[in-house]
């Protein structure tokens, strides 16, 4: 793998990360931090946020074969920036205000101006927010936990 390509490799990891990270915060949370920041940038609305429907699929044991889970609806949204940049904003759910604002801070993020102050602002704490969540969840189903086993008589 070539420098160039570990790079670009860094770089999609990062934004993935945003990008998830954005559309898992609640919008109260996104958009208090969004406003402590007092940004105003220009931007173009690409897309209009819309509502659809995405298909969930499944695999037996996770390694199985797929299934169809069902459907969920998401909300997407895109804007550019004066300078060209474009921005996307997916989620779950019907929340079209919440993937406008994903979709202009995804921009604002490649942007490289405002990245540092948004990271620190937005990204990072809603970050810690959601595995501090996730921790607490995983000590929920811990405690609940059953270890079963079989004891083996010993027949000949």
């Amino acid at each position: 793998m070539t420098t160039q390509q570990s790079t670009q490799a860094a770089d999609i990891a990062a934004r993935q990360h945003w990008m998830a990270v954005l559309a898992k915060a609640s919008y109260q949370d996104l958009s208090s931090r969004w406003q402590q920041l007092k940004l105003d940038p220009e931007c173009e609305i690409i897309r209009q946020p819309e509502i659809g429907l995405a298909k969930l699929q499944g695999r037996v044991g996770g390694k199985g074969e797929r299934f169809n889970l069902g459907d969920t609806t998401i909300t997407r949204a895109a804007v550019r920036l004066s300078d060209g940049t474009l921005g996307y904003g997916y989620l779950r759910g019907r929340a079209k205000q919440h993937a406008l604002l994903s979709a202009l801070i995804d921009a604002l993020m490649q942007n490289g101006e405002h990245a540092p102050s948004l990271h620190e602002a937005v990204i990072q704490p809603l970050a810690e927010q959601q595995q501090a969540e996730q921790a607490k969840t995983a000590a929920q189903a811990a405690e609940s936990k059953v270890d079963f086993f079989t004891v083996v008589r010993g027949e000949d």
